[in-house]
């Protein structure tokens, strides 16, 4: 329903709900121009749920002013003052604060929203903020301080909050009612779509939720009243009896009149969001110092309390720390029993992570004596020396000591790491003596080789041994170093002679020339290649030459033909013309090879080391070492306890004389 209210009488927003003040002419909610009537819109009365009372009450004679005795005895005197002294008193007030008073009771409020007596005080409210928007012309000035402090809730719906304001729209709106009431302009009715167009009376600033490809948004309310005007406005433009030069004057004077509204209301908008953008920041600058200072002081008592800074920094985000709100004494006593878990928590980790980082300190310090003593051992028994935490593992007491931490000055912890390093040399000559006597005995007898010791023999290329666990294929020193992980079997018991293997590598050594003293790394150092006769050929259709074959080094042979177990095998050499600028696959690329005039390169972490592949090393050689042909066993050395199974690579070659070779 709506009401006519005199100057003065504006109700409040108790009465008349969330549209009583904030609106403009277009919603119908905004004082006239004259200001002497104030048109506003009011929800329905709500029906009474009780009943009303048949009996006397005893307290009927007591007003209720819904205030306690202490606050009405403190205000009581005041509507009864002169209007001059209330008036400078008024005058040093915000506008929010007038907009507050107003709604204490009818008195104060017909005080503060006469229009003829209380426009002056509402003006100099104005100037106590710095920068605010002046009132638009269409709207009354508590009108306009109520948009501005008098809630964050939606005039619609009333929902909470709504901190964002329209001005364009001269309201606030929450979501489901800006969905609701907002129109895109591109969908208005045909009558009104071409004359929106041109002209956007108070497009939305707030783009729809459901529509961010539509800019143009009208609303509802605006559009209804738009319309009224212009059809109050139609008979005059359309009398028959008029002139049309007249007629046409009078519909581009409506036309340029809401233009210029709608150009001063979107300029208007644009400076009041620019100042509520200063605005916020201005807040958020003052919450975050009271949020500081509510910190600081926290900090304070706790750190009175015997705890570090370090640990009150991890409270810095809790619900009750973070909030913008002073500290007090009575705060601090609610709020103490809720951060004494969390802050305890904090001490916990942060005594924890000291505790791991000195166990990483005191641990690095006995990895770094393990590698010092693994740069001084030669190659062989650099691969029998057993991992670090193999090493921990036997010497107990050694990472107690790491664990327990009761040595400050770490002197302790040096000297019983280097007792137990120099246990490791005759541990590792022991254990080599005893495995190369072992895999010796495996061997088959033979009197030329009776006077070379245990650890000579099995350099011998012929020396194939094959793993019982793992059916990997070794010969020479690489046997020594073997490390079978399976549980099932003991490391050095896993191991057999393979009889293919020692045929394959003397069948090898017959097409070179060499004797059956060859070492392994003789043979590496030859870089002698060799293909298998008895596969067949590989024929790819898409080649010009289609007809290929494997083409490998020596110990790729000897993988080949004993898991192959080639009953007749032939192997043809290739020359190194022939195999010039092939791509080989296996160790040089991915094998673990070493500088061997550079001490290890271990991870001061782990405790393990760094292996290169074969191009990089060389290219380390050349570099730091100025040695342009660097070989195996002088400038460099393969990992003796990894795994070199050996190279292949394709080589393109003519069909024998049956065209297909014999197969395996």
């Amino acid at each position: 329903m709506t009401t006519h209210i005199a100057p003065g009488e504006l109700p409040s927003l108790n009465e008349a709900g969330p549209q009583g003040v904030a609106s403009n002419s277009g919603n119908g909610h905004a004082s006239s121009e004259n200001g002497d009537v104030y048109t506003i819109s009011l929800p329905p009365e709500k029906r009474s749920t009780k009943r009303a009372r048949t009996t006397p009450s005893k307290n009927r004679g007591n007003v209720r002013t819904g205030l306690s005795k202490r606050v009405r005895g403190r205000l009581s005197e005041l509507p009864t003052m002169p209007l001059d002294i209330l008036y400078e008193i008024f005058g040093h007030l915000l506008p929010s604060d007038l907009l507050s008073l107003s709604r204490v009771n009818k008195d104060f409020r017909h005080l503060l929203v006469s229009r003829q007596n209380s426009l002056s005080l509402w003006k100099t409210s104005y100037r106590l903020i710095p920068d605010v928007p002046t009132c638009p012309e269409d709207m009354s000035e508590p009108a306009w301080a109520h948009l501005l402090f008098g809630g964050a809730y939606c005039y619609s719906c009333g929902a909470k909050p709504v901190t964002k304001i329209l001005f364009s729209l001269r309201r606030r709106a929450c979501k489901s009612c800006m969905r609701m009431h907002l129109l895109c302009a591109s969908l208005l009715p045909k009558d009104l779509k071409e004359m929106f167009r041109s002209v956007t009376v108070q497009s939305a600033s707030a783009i729809h939720p459901s529509r961010p490809w539509c800019t143009e948004h009208v609303w509802d309310e605006d559009v209804k009243a738009f319309q009224a005007e212009f059809n109050a406005l139609a008979p005059r433009i359309l009398d028959p009896d008029g002139s049309p030069d007249e007629m046409e004057a009078l519909f581009s004077e409506f036309l340029e009149r809401k233009k210029r509204q709608a150009a001063d209301i979107r300029e208007h908008a644009r400076i009041c969001v620019e100042w509520e953008k200063e605005r916020n920041a201005d807040r958020s600058a003052v919450l975050s110092d009271v949020k500081a200072k509510r910190f600081e002081d926290i900090k304070g008592r706790f750190v009175k309390l015997g705890y570090v800074e370090e640990d009150v920094k991890q409270l810095r985000w809790h619900r009750e720390v973070s909030v913008s709100k002073p500290m007090s004494d009575r705060v601090w006593q609610r709020i103490e029993p809720l951060l004494i878990p969390g802050i305890n928590r904090a001490r916990d980790l942060r005594l924890r992570h000291a505790l791991d980082e000195r166990y990483i300190e005191r641990r690095s310090l006995v990895v770094d004596q393990f590698a010092d003593f693994m740069a001084t051992l030669p190659p062989l028994h650099r691969a029998l020396l057993p991992p670090f935490m193999d090493f921990l593992c036997r010497n107990r007491a050694l990472a107690h000591a790491i664990a327990l931490d009761g040595d400050p000055d770490n002197l302790a912890l040096n000297e019983q790491t280097r007792e137990a390093i120099s246990r490791l040399t005759p541990e590792l000559e022991t254990w080599k003596l005893e495995r190369a006597a072992l895999l010796r005995s495996l061997l088959p007898q033979d009197n030329a080789l009776e006077g070379a010791t245990d650890e000579e023999v099995l350099a011998f290329a012929t020396s194939v041994y094959e793993c019982i666990c793992c059916h990997y294929r070794t010969s020479g020193l690489h046997t020594l170093a073997h490390r079978c992980y399976n549980p099932q079997k003991s490391r050095s018991h896993c191991l057999r002679f393979s009889e293919e293997g020692r045929k394959t590598v003397e069948m090898l050594l017959k097409l070179t020339g060499l004797g059956k003293e060859t070492t392994e790394l003789e043979l590496d150092k030859r870089k002698d290649r060799f293909v298998c006769m008895g596969c067949p050929l590989v024929t790819f259709e898409s080649l010009a030459h289609p007809q290929r074959r494997y083409v490998r080094d020596w110990r790729s042979c000897v993988v080949h033909a004993t898991v192959r177990e080639h009953k007749d095998c032939t192997w043809l050499i290739v020359g190194a013309t022939e195999t010039a600028g092939l791509y080989w696959d296996g160790d040089p690329v991915f094998g673990a090879y070493s500088c061997l005039r550079c001490p290890p390169r271990v991870d001061r972490r782990c405790g393990f080391v760094e292996w290169q592949g074969l191009d990089a090393v060389k290219e380390h050689i050349k570099k730091e070492h100025h040695e342009n042909e660097p070989l195996e066993g002088e400038d460099f050395f393969f990992d003796y306890a990894s795994r070199r199974s050996g190279m292949t690579s394709m080589l393109e070659m003519p069909p024998d004389d049956n065209g297909d070779g014999s197969r395996c």
